[in-house]
C-alpha cells in the first residue's frame, strides 16, 4: 500500500486542486492520501474534510506540535499506513499516472524514487522541467522534495528528516543518509508533477537564496563523504551569466538570472555564516 503524505500550512488555496489530482489517479492498487496539516489558521482542514468526505482514502492528521515542512513531513510518515511513502506540496498538482509510475519503479526495485517537475507560473506559463532526480554539484542522485518517494523502512532506518534544516537542503540531507546507508534512488520520469513557481521576482529570490544559504551547511556534513564543491574558476561566468539573463527584457531568461544570483549570495552569505568557502 502506498501513503501520499502532504505537507500543508495554510494550503487552503490550493490544497483541494491537489487532493482532486490525486483521488483521480489512474492507479488501481491500494493507496491513502495523508496530509500533515503544520499548524494551519486558514481553511486547509476545511478543505480536508470536505475531500475526505467524498473519498476516504483522504485524511488529516495533526503535525503542528513544532512548525516546518519537515516536522509535517516525519508526523505525515509516522501516521501512515503503506510501507511506501510518496511526497508532493499542497501548492502543485500531481499529473494522472503519477502514481502508477512510482509504482513501476518500486515493483523494478527501486527504494527511493523521484520523479521531474514541471515549473510553471501560477498563470500557467511553463517555465522549465527539471529530471526526476539532479546530480548537479552533487554525485548522488537526488530528487526535488516536491516529487519523491521512499521505502518506509528507508524513513525509519536514516531518523527521518532532520527539523533541524530550515530554508531548504532537507531532501538533498535525507537521500545522501539513504545513499550513505545503502538504498538506491532512481529517476522515475512518467511520475511528473507540475511545480508552480512563485510568481514574483523578490519573493523567489528569497526563497532561492535561503537554498543557497543552506546548502553551505549540507556541505559541511558531507564533504567528507565526497559531496564537491564548483571550481572557484567557474565562480566568474556564473555571476556574469546571472547577470546577464537578469537584465533581460525576456520575463522567463531573466526569472533564471535572479534565481542564479540570488542562490550565489545565499552560498556567500552562507559561506560567511559557517567560516568555510561554498560558492
Amino acid at each position: 500500500m502506498y501513503s501520499v503524505v502532504i505537507p500543508c500550512r495554510d494550503g487552503a488555496a490550493t490544497l483541494g486542486r491537489q487532493l482532486r489530482a490525486l483521488t483521480a489517479q489512474d492507479f488501481a492498487g491500494a493507496y491513502e492520501v495523508v496530509v500533515a496539516d503544520n499548524g494551519s489558521r486558514d481553511a486547509s482542514r476545511a478543505v480536508v474534510s470536505a475531500a475526505a468526505g467524498t473519498d476516504p482514502r483522504v485524511r488529516c492528521v495533526d503535525a503542528g506540535g513544532r512548525p516546518g515542512i519537515n516536522h509535517a513531513r516525519n508526523v505525515g510518515v509516522a501516521h501512515a499506513r503503506g510501507d511506501f511513502v510518496l511526497l508532493c506540496d499542497a501548492d502543485d498538482v500531481v499529473t494522472p499516472g503519477w502514481l502508477s509510475a512510482m509504482d513501476r519503479a518500486r515493483r523494478a526495485g527501486a527504494d527511493c524514487v523521484g520523479g521531474p517537475v514541471e515549473r510553471r507560473l501560477p498563470d500557467e506559463t511553463v517555465v522549465g522541467t527539471d529530471p526526476g532526480t539532479t546530480t548537479y554539484l552533487w554525485h548522488v542522485p537526488r530528487p526535488i522534495g516536491a516529487n519523491c518517494g521512499f521505502a518506509r523502512a528507508v524513513h525509519d532506518a536514516v531518523g527521518g528528516f532532520d527539523e533541524t534544516l530550515t530554508g531548504g537542503g532537507d531532501e538533498s540531507d535525507f537521500f545522501y543518509r539513504a545513499h550513505l546507508a545503502g538504498y538506491r534512488t532512481v529517476a522515475v520520469p512518467d511520475a511528473v508533477v507540475v511545480y508552480y513557481e512563485r510568481e514574483r521576482l523578490r519573493d523567489l529570490a528569497r526563497q532561492q537564496f535561503r537554498y543557497g544559504r543552506q546548502s553551505v551547511r549540507i556541505y559541511l556534513r558531507f564533504r567528507d563523504a565526497g559531496l564537491p564543491r564548483q571550481p572557484l574558476r567557474r565562480v566568474p561566468g556564473t555571476l556574469a551569466g546571472g547577470v546577464v539573463r537578469a537584465l533581460s527584457p525576456d520575463r522567463l531568461t531573466r526569472r533564471a538570472g535572479v534565481k542564479r544570483l540570488a542562490l550565489t549570495a545565499g552560498r556567500v552569505a552562507g559561506s560567511v555564516r559557517e567560516g568555510t568557502l561554498f560558492v
